[in-house]
This record gives C-alpha cells, sequence and structure tokens, in this order.
C-alpha cells in the first residue's frame, strides 16, 4: 500500500481505547509493527483544547509510523481536528466510524454513523477536504444483522475520498463476540478500487496466514491479538526471559511518559496480558493488579522468577 510515496504493508497495531498510548505504540514497532494507530481522539476534545485528548497525540518514538485516528459526529469539530492532527504529519488520518460502545453510539459517533450513510459520506469529504495528509476510514459490516450495508458503505467512503479502508467484519450489535467473517472483506475489495485492510480475530501466526489466503489481503491489523504479544508482529513465540525483559521495557516507556505511579497503574492490565497461562498466574494478576510502584513490579517478577523455578 502506497501512502505519502511510502510502501507501508504489512502488519498493522489496530487503535485501541485505553491501550494504544504512546509505550505500547513504541514495543510493537519494535517488534515489527509496520503502522500504528493512535487511540480514538475525540474531535470535540481537539476543539476544546482538552489536555487529556492531546496527550494522546504524543509519541516517545519520533520516527514512528502512526495514524492518528479522530472520530465524531459533527463536520465543524471534525474539520477542526483534521487541520489540527494533519499539521503533526501523521501517516493517515483514520475516521473512526465502528466503535460499538454504548456512549460513543448515543452520541451520533462511531458505528451509530452507519445508520446515516449520508452523514458519513459528508463527515468523510469534509475531513478529506480538511486534511493535509490521506484519510481512510475503519468500519464494520453494518449496525446489525438486518443492515450489512458494509459494501454501500465502502463505495460511499471511497467517493468521499479515502485512500484505503479498514472492515472489522462483526456489526456493531456484535461488539466483540462471535466469529468476524472475512468474507465480508473478500466482497468489500471486488467492490471497491481503494486497498482494505483486513480485521478481526487474528490471535497468532496461523490466523494471519488464514486471513490473508482468505480475503487476499497482505495488510492485517491486529487488535486483541496484540495485547500482551507484541512478538505477534515478528510471527514469533517469547520464552519467559524475553516476556520479562520486554514487559519491563515497557514498564520503563510508561514511567517517562506518565510518571510512576499513573505508569504502573496503566502497566498492570498489560501485565495480566503479558504473563497470562503461567504457572500461578491467578496469583501474579491478584499482586500485580494492587501494584503502585517500580519495586511492586520488581517483586512481581520476582515471584514469576520463583514460580518458573519451582
Amino acid at each position: 500500500m502506497i501512502i505519502q510515496e511510502k510502501n507501508i504493508e504489512g502488519l498493522f497495531l489496530a487503535p485501541m481505547a485505553g491501550i494504544t498510548d504512546a509505550p505500547f505504540r513504541t514495543i510493537c514497532i519494535e517488534h515489527g509493527a509496520k503502522l500504528t494507530y493512535s487511540e480514538m481522539i475525540s474531535a470535540k476534545g481537539l476543539l476544546y483544547n482538552d489536555k487529556k485528548t492531546k496527550k494522546l497525540l504524543s509519541k516517545t518514538n519520533p520516527t514512528e509510523p502512526f495514524t492518528i485516528q479522530i472520530f465524531g459526529s459533527e463536520i465543524e469539530p471534525m474539520k477542526y481536528a483534521a487541520q489540527y492532527v494533519s499539521s503533526l504529519n501523521p501517516v493517515l488520518i483514520d475516521i473512526n466510524m465502528g466503535c460499538p460502545v454504548s456512549k460513543v453510539v448515543r452520541n451520533g459517533e462511531g458505528s451509530a454513523l452507519m445508520k446515516d450513510l449520508g452523514k458519513a459520506y459528508k463527515i468523510t469529504k469534509a475531513v478529506v477536504n480538511a486534511s493535509k495528509v490521506p484519510v481512510s476510514v475503519k468500519f464494520r459490516s453494518g449496525f446489525d444483522n438486518q443492515n450489512l450495508n458494509y459494501i454501500e458503505f465502502g463505495k460511499a467512503m471511497e467517493a468521499a475520498g479515502a485512500v484505503c479502508i479498514t472492515l472489522h467484519p462483526r456489526t456493531r450489535d456484535m461488539f466483540y463476540s462471535g466469529k468476524a467473517d472475512w468474507s465480508h472483506i473478500v466482497k468489500l475489495r471486488e467492490n471497491i478500487n481503494i486497498p482494505v485492510i483486513a480485521n478481526g480475530d487474528v490471535f497468532c501466526e496461523q490466523d494471519i496466514k488464514d486471513i490473508r489466503k482468505q480475503t487476499g489481503c497482505y495488510d492485517v491489523m491486529i487488535a486483541r491479538g496484540s495485547l500482551g504479544n507484541p512478538w505477534i508482529f515478528l510471527n514469533t513465540i517469547p520464552s519467559l526471559e524475553q516476556r520479562i525483559e520486554v514487559f519491563m521495557r515497557h514498564v520503563e516507556l510508561q514511567i517517562e511518559y506518565n510518571g510512576e505511579k499513573k505508569g504502573i497503574i496503566e502497566m498492570r492490565k498489560h501485565g495480566a496480558w503479558y504473563f497470562k497461562g503461567l504457572k500461578n498466574s491467578a496469583k501474579f494478576r491478584e499482586i500485580i493488579f494492587k501494584a503502585e510502584s517500580l519495586e511492586d513490579i520488581n517483586n512481581c517478577i520476582k515471584l514469576i522468577l520463583q514460580t518458573d523455578k519451582s
């Protein structure tokens, strides 16, 4: 996929609210992700100069190939957001039209826009016109099984000026349950002329091979499969020592980014993911979810090593 005269292809880190902050994106880049996506960023938050929203635009790796994902349901805030974030020169601006979370949908944002094709088109067109960088759109198969409009939606996004599309082949009503229907990705590719990034239920090397074979998409976006497992971008299985090394690197980045206390709190969930499946993992989770300092984290690691030797 050629974007801004650069060939960017392979495995991409999906946008995930509360997860794909600058430290985690850096970890994934260091392990082979070819493109990363920010957490979803509120257009109104940028318009109102919200500090927490603006921090989501931070990077810990200045050379990171970075896509900024924005969301909103009103044209003027989305235009402002596009102008603001394109000045940071991301690879892409991505528009979130797939988030299923109730508070987002209630505001007419995220996957709610799949119920209003005309409005979705106008928003995308406005963002394309306001942005200095290319624009992509991420959406779902439809709002529910009675409204599988992903082909029509994809055509509209292409007509509005999107340079590529990511399809998560579940409906909004499914959230993350059931199985992603990769055949929807195939059908979408057959009906539009811009690249499609495959997404949904990619948790291991075999899943990557399967989704590429079944959809014909080389570019694959990985979400939950990357949690505690940045090695998925390298198609390798880490040793315990490698898990510990990368986890501690992640801790270091979080402390630099958020300070020790907040950084350690952020690392609680990541620690549970990094060490999932180990002996005595339930005890480890209990301890790490109480961690408040680097000393607490080091004690957790000692427990892991002691348990491994026993």
